[in-house]
């Protein structure tokens, strides 16, 4: 989950200040309007399946054609997704319950003895995950509802209209101008040095 202040028509110095946000640890950077190709190639797609004996065709129906979007205007995104800090002073601030500590089914997580992902089950949420976790790692177990519960807290902390970024100004940002399969280029292995993905050691365990 990560925090996007809105559209910052002339980047008005007041939504660049200083403010509650940045005093919990909410770094925000600013990405400029521009255009980009959305979404994957046939071969993009075809390379997945065969590397993926799990992913389907239909998976990435949405995916293709590839379309040109344009970000009209400039925003603020946080570089790193809300923090179990961050995000604990949300929940002791408002006691909001998450939607896996309200629902009666529970989110996931690690079982130790079993080797295995579980869930979703009771004893699993934000607080409790089954691997350890330190107050700088991202908030896991958390939906849409609970994202969105928080921008809504930061916004009224701060002063400054928070929300969660659309699936084009994601994609824009991630990519910063490059072209390739992926933003760090077309190896699939290459992912583990760049981002938070299985790889074999995880395949492995």
């Amino acid at each position: 989950m990560r925090a996007v202040i809105k559209n910052l028509p002339g980047l008005s110095p007041v939504l660049l200040s200083f403010g509650f946000a940045e005093a919990i640890g909410v770094k925000l950077e600013l990405i400029r309007a521009g255009e980009f190709m959305m979404g994957s190639t046939k071969s993009e797609i075809d390379q997945v399946l065969k590397e993926d004996s799990n992913a389907k065709r239909e998976y990435y129906d949405d995916e293709h054609p590839r379309k040109q979007v344009r970000i009209t205007q400039p925003f603020l995104l946080a570089s790193h997704e809300v923090t179990v800090g961050q995000f604990r002073k949300f929940i002791e601030d408002t006691g909001h319950k998450t939607t896996a500590e309200s629902d009666g089914e529970g989110g996931w997580g690690w079982n130790e003895t079993t080797g295995k992902f579980e869930g979703r089950s009771l004893k699993c949420n934000w607080r409790t995950t089954g691997f350890h976790q330190t107050e700088n790692h991202p908030v896991v177990n958390v939906t849409w509802h609970d994202a969105v519960a928080f921008c809504k807290w930061l916004s009224g902390k701060d002063g400054r209209t928070f929300r969660l970024p659309t699936e084009a100004e994601w994609e824009y940002s991630c990519r910063a101008g490059t072209t390739t399969r992926y933003h760090n280029g077309d190896n699939s292995e290459s992912l583990v040095r760049v981002g938070n993905v299985q790889d074999a050691s995880a395949k492995a365990k």
